[in-house]
């Protein structure tokens, strides 16, 4: 992530020349007023955060290096809650601009230790002492004497951690900045999507916690994987430039601003935390029904090694009856092998693109139907395919165009263990 002047520079390169975001080229999401402790904040728009993913988040901001100014006490969110707070532009300067983020899995004693995994920007819990770490971010330009703000926009231009949407509760509109206009992309899909080479792990518990940005100034592979969920929101610095983009948005004269963070927490993670839990859903897994998924040359869908790597690539192997092999019936249509789910990786509607296994988010990419013979991702619309037409053990599986006349390299059938 570049510093506070390297920010206002491509703010003010990406937006030259458009009279009516002038004002965001000092953006650099920021700070904000705890609201009920503080009877004497200064009138200005509201902002509530609300926790939509499994875990505890602390919410960061940092204002723009313009006089936007900084503020204490910044909310703590309990999975579920919401939390509002009062912008600061009331008085002088009449105007406030910066970015809120989400900071997650935060430990240590507040004012000395305490850190946090992913956007991380300093020893306190309730406000911000220096820039974050990359992470996915809400940034808004909120002037009081600009007649067409506030301005605001999602930016997942240095890294995506958790989605975040942008909402206008007292002004309907008809696109929420930050959704997806292609699905729902509320349920980490696009965490899930990311390229494994960028892609941050938790190194306690292996799941995926952010996806760095290694260009923010062009397209690359971060932004090829992304677009395939046509967010609304910034992929890279000059993104608004792209026709027909939905990256900046504004609401003249509205006043209350609803920003969600969302991903729901992998359920290894859950289970981790609560034991007693882990050990119902064990038991209750017990009596799932466990089948194989047989097919050409009569062999079954594999892990590797039974390895449940996020971002394994399964194969075509004999039938042997061993946990890589035992698959279950998940949410959403999913297909679950080793508490991960079949996924086509990165999202992708691509003939080729490899089937793997990855954490189970209810994304498009892990949604299976059987069609007659076929293992169909409806999604991309393409089947479950041996790569190559190979029979022998360990060849890659992929999607591919369905053949409507059936063939046997795209045959499959569930055979209870």
């Amino acid at each position: 992530m570049t510093g506070k002047t390297g920010i206002s520079r491509i703010r003010a390169a990406r937006l030259k020349g458009m009279a009516a975001y002038v004002m965001l080229a000092l953006l650099t999401l920021g700070l904000i007023v705890v609201m009920p402790s503080l009877s004497d904040a200064a009138t200005g728009e509201r902002v509530t955060f609300v926790n939509a993913t499994g875990e505890t988040l602390w919410v960061g901001a940092t204002p723009s290096a313009d006089g936007s100014r900084d503020i204490n006490g910044l909310p703590t969110l309990q999975p579920g809650q919401s939390a509002t707070i009062v912008i600061p532009d009331g008085d002088q300067p009449s105007y406030w601009r910066g970015r809120f983020f989400a900071r997650q899995r935060c430990t240590g004693e507040p004012g000395s230790t305490f850190r946090c995994l992913v956007g991380d920007c300093g020893v306190h819990a309730d406000r911000c002492e220096r820039t974050s770490d990359p992470v996915s971010l809400a940034e808004f330009n909120f002037n009081q004497n600009d007649p067409g703000a506030p301005w605001y926009n999602v930016s997942y231009v240095d890294a995506l951690s958790l989605t975040i949407t942008i909402d206008t509760p007292d002004h309907p509109r008809p696109t929420i900045a930050g959704s997806c206009a292609t699905s729902d992309c509320s349920a980490g899909q696009m965490l899930a999507a990311c390229p494994a080479a960028l892609a941050v792990t938790d190194p306690q518990v292996g799941d995926r916690i952010n996806c760095i940005n290694p260009n923010r100034d062009a397209e690359s592979d971060y932004t090829t994987a992304l677009r395939a969920f046509a967010p609304r929101a910034y992929l890279w610095s000059t993104h608004d430039q792209v026709p027909d983009n939905e990256t900046m948005f504004n609401c003249v004269g509205c006043t209350d601003l609803v920003v969600t963070f969302h991903n729901p927490v992998p359920m290894n993670r859950r289970l981790a935390d609560r034991p007693q839990l882990a050990s119902a859903q064990g038991a209750a897994a017990a009596a799932v029904a466990v089948f194989e998924l047989r097919g050409y040359a009569d062999k079954c869908i594999d892990a590797p090694g039974g390895d449940s790597a996020d971002g394994a690539q399964l194969q075509l192997w004999d039938c042997n009856g061993t946990p890589g092999q035992r698959f279950t019936r998940g949410p959403n249509d999913s297909l679950v092998l080793l508490d991960k789910c079949m996924d086509v990786a990165w999202a992708s509607q691509d003939n080729g693109a490899k089937v793997q296994l990855a954490w189970c988010n209810g994304g498009p990419a892990q949604v299976w139907t059987i069609d007659g013979p076929f293992l169909r991702n409806p999604h991309s619309g393409r089947c479950v395919d041996v790569r190559d037409w190979n029979s022998a053990n360990g060849a890659p599986l992929q999607i591919w165009d369905c053949n409507p006349a059936g063939q046997a390299n795209q045959s499959w059938r569930v055979a209870n263990r």
